[in-house]
């Protein structure tokens, strides 16, 4: 007879893993882990031309990244009190409490993760939220991996930890669906849905940088408002290729589409953090010691900050 605890659900597992929790207005979970500063390979050779050069980029400080992209329960909790997307707190084509919201604008976005400093809802060492710089995308998405998914090449290995179109039924699936695999605890960053980044899309971006290029904010609000904006990750209605870690998409920053969501970044301050860009994490050790056992740069947890 088997007398272990019962197995945790995907979510309340995530609950438990979480290096940071924010409660949102009506009690709303949004759970966040702790990436750790480092360095690590940027890019791929041999399939897009915007891909390349492979080149080494620091990040300098440690952030966190939203366990999952945002759900339709936290996308409401927050629009119908803020004054840019009250208008229409449930913008979705997929419905479910769990699903990513979708049908979202980089506009919006930006505008969902600016509430939590006008509102003064950030908890205490935080002083922004934002949507994740494309660098900071990959960094946290790779894990210390350099192989086409983080877990893995081939579509077998992306089957495990995404949706997409091989297995999507050409829908969206709750955000909780798929078991974790991934070393720092993060979901869904392959498939289901696109994720803005804060970037202004630049086709030529990796040529002009050096080198050992530290990681920083894109000034997304550039003279050209109009430009495309960062999409990463794929999604529910793509194949595996654009799913690839280092696979770069576009979209206007006023375009909503059905397969297109966010994920929130939050920014630590710089007496709060623990790195700076002299350190030198080994490539590859990015989501060690990260573990809810470990004494890591996530061991420490700051859970439940009420907004």
């Amino acid at each position: 007879m088997t007398t272990g605890k019962p197995q945790l659900s995907v979510w309340d597992q995530a609950a438990r893993d979480a290096d940071l929790t924010l409660r949102l207005p009506g009690g709303v979970p949004m759970f966040f882990r702790r990436v750790p500063a480092g360095r690590f390979l940027l890019g791929s050779r041999g399939y897009s031309p915007d891909e390349e050069p492979i080149h080494q980029v620091v990040i300098p400080r440690d952030f966190y990244l939203g366990t999952f992209v945002v759900t339709q329960a936290q996308y409401r909790a927050v629009a119908i009190r803020c004054p840019a997307l009250k208008k229409n707190p449930a913008p979705s084509h997929f419905q479910g409490d769990r699903h990513p919201v979708e049908q979202v604008s980089w506009e919006d976005a930006v505008a969902f993760c600016g509430w939590f400093k006008t509102s003064k809802s950030l908890p205490p060492g935080i002083v922004e939220a934002r949507l994740p710089a494309e660098v900071e995308w990959e960094y946290a998405c790779r894990a210390g991996s350099r192989t086409e998914y983080y877990c893995g090449d081939g579509e077998a290995a992306l089957s495990e930890v995404a949706w997409f179109s091989n297995n999507s039924e050409n829908r969206t699936h709750a955000v909780d669906e798929l078991p974790e695999k991934h070393p720092l605890g993060l979901h869904g960053l392959h498939g289901n849905v696109w994720e803005w980044c804060s970037d202004v899309y630049d086709q030529q971006a990796y040529r002009h940088r050096a080198d050992g290029w530290e990681a920083r904010l894109a000034d997304a609000g550039s003279e050209e408002d109009s430009a495309s904006r960062v999409l990463r990750g794929g999604s529910w209605f793509n194949s595996a290729g654009l799913c690839r870690s280092a696979f770069r998409s576009r979209f206007g920053p006023v375009g909503r589409s059905r397969n297109v969501g966010f994920r929130v970044c939050l920014v630590r301050g710089p007496a709060d953090s623990q790195h700076s860009s002299g350190a030198e994490p080994v490539p590859g050790d990015a989501g060690r010691g990260t573990r809810p056992e470990s004494d890591g740069p996530g061991g420490a947890r700051e859970k439940n900050y009420e907004g």
